[in-house]
């Protein structure tokens, strides 16, 4: 946490890590018909708690503080729009304040549990798929309308729409938090698996012009990835293995980029702008993961990357293993993306042409149209078996559809290296 004495960077901790706990905390109270009275009301907690605290110092328990104003806030603006009587209204405010003490930092593991419930919600089968990352960014991630936007590469009023319908469909539902049971949340798992993936990979490698990562959306993946792993009701091998996969990814977030912003490949990093503390983490979760009976596909991705960065550390990469997990992932989660890296793993362990095969065998009929990374890989593959020609070819190829400055900068210093 920052230091006390610092008003504002305390406030955008709080933004950051708190917003999210504290509106499904509310709107657990309020039902989940009030969602948006929620994260109005937060909001506002923290737009109060800028100018307080500016003036006055933070106070003892910053998130109590928070809770109350937020709290009050959502009641004063009920009992100004209710047509019930006052004394309706004071119930409602009584069953709001019940407990009022229970969300402080003193008590992680409700707030947690109030955060879980909120995300399965967002999941939930009646909100459309595409609506769900949308919500999810908003009200576990407070991210705003235009940085959703940015982030799912959409139109802000289309973002709008999505979000204005998911809250629809759950206040017609009339579902509230409390009715989320455990054969439910083992249900969506995976639904919330793929949003929090999806929120990982886009700060990974973004999709805007002008900016590969974005760190912030792989921090607060990171964060609903660990909240999963450590949940009773979501523990379990199967998310270990999702944050073991993430945190191999996040440790090496700095080392990615250049000074100038060029994209640093792999074998370019440097192991001392890496996060080591991350990194053992990441081993920790995947020892983890294999204790359990079950396989999935983050099982296969982390042991991918699990081989990758022993094989940094060491000096010596495994391409045995690397390609056995491949073909695990590629049984698991059958897509052209994960044949292209298995077929450069193919190549790396028994030769150029091997991998080349592994290309002619893979529909690639829509990627070759519009996906530069299948020029890149066939580049990739011309260039180790030696024919130059053919790689000077596919790599230009794949600089006309890379999406990102720095993808471009990426294949234009192998072409380069090729003339």
């Amino acid at each position: 946490m920052p230091e006390r004495t610092d008003p504002n960077r305390l406030v955008d901790h709080f933004f950051r890590h708190e917003s999210a706990r504290l509106t499904a905390a509310l709107t657990r109270r309020l039902g989940i018909r009030h969602l948006q009275l929620a994260e109005d009301a937060v909001q506002v907690a923290l737009s109060r708690a800028l100018a307080s605290w500016s003036l006055r110092g933070p106070p003892d328990q910053p998130a109590a503080w928070l809770w109350r104003v937020a709290s009050n806030h959502a009641i004063d603006t009920l009992r100004r729009e209710s047509k019930q009587s006052s004394r309706d209204a004071d119930e409602l405010a009584a069953l709001i304040n019940d407990r009022a003490d229970s969300p402080t930092s003193d008590a992680d593991e409700e707030l947690d549990d109030h955060l879980l419930r909120m995300i399965f919600v967002c999941c939930d089968p009646l909100v459309p798929m595409e609506s769900q990352s949308s919500l999810a960014l908003k009200t576990l991630c407070g991210f705003s309308v235009e940085e959703i936007a940015r982030a799912l590469v959409s139109r802000r009023d289309g973002v709008i729409k999505r979000i204005t319908r998911a809250k629809a469909r759950l206040r017609d539902s009339r579902i509230d938090l409390s009715d989320i049971n455990a054969d439910q949340i083992r249900q969506r798992l995976p639904d919330v698996q793929r949003v929090v993936y999806l929120i990982f990979n886009e700060g990974y490698s973004s999709t805007q012009p002008d900016r590969l990562i974005r760190t912030e959306l792989c921090e607060e993946a990171v964060r609903l990835a660990l909240l999963l792993a450590e949940h009773p009701l979501t523990s379990g091998s199967n998310s270990a293995a999702f944050l073991a996969l993430l945190l191999f990814h996040a440790s090496r977030l700095d080392a990615r980029l250049d000074d100038h912003g060029a994209i640093l490949l792999f074998g370019q990093q440097e192991l001392h702008d890496w996060d080591l503390r991350l990194l053992r983490e990441a081993f920790k979760w995947f020892e983890q993961a294999t204790t359990g009976s079950s396989v999935s596909r983050y099982h296969a991705e982390a042991m991918i990357a699990a081989e990758h960065c022993r094989g940094k550390l060491t000096g010596a990469t495994d391409w045995a293993s690397v390609l056995s997990a491949y073909d695990l992932l590629c049984n698991l989660a059958p897509s052209p993306v994960h044949e292209l890296n298995r077929a450069i793993a193919m190549a790396h362990h028994r030769g150029a042409a091997a991998g080349l095969e592994c290309m002619r065998r893979i529909d690639g009929s829509r990627l070759a149209d519009n996906y530069y990374l299948w020029h890149a890989t066939m580049g990739e593959l011309h260039m180790m078996s030696g024919d130059h020609p053919s790689a000077q070819r596919c790599l230009r190829r794949a600089w006309e559809l890379a999406p990102t400055q720095a993808e471009k900068e990426l294949v234009c210093q192998k072409i380069d290296g090729l003339e």
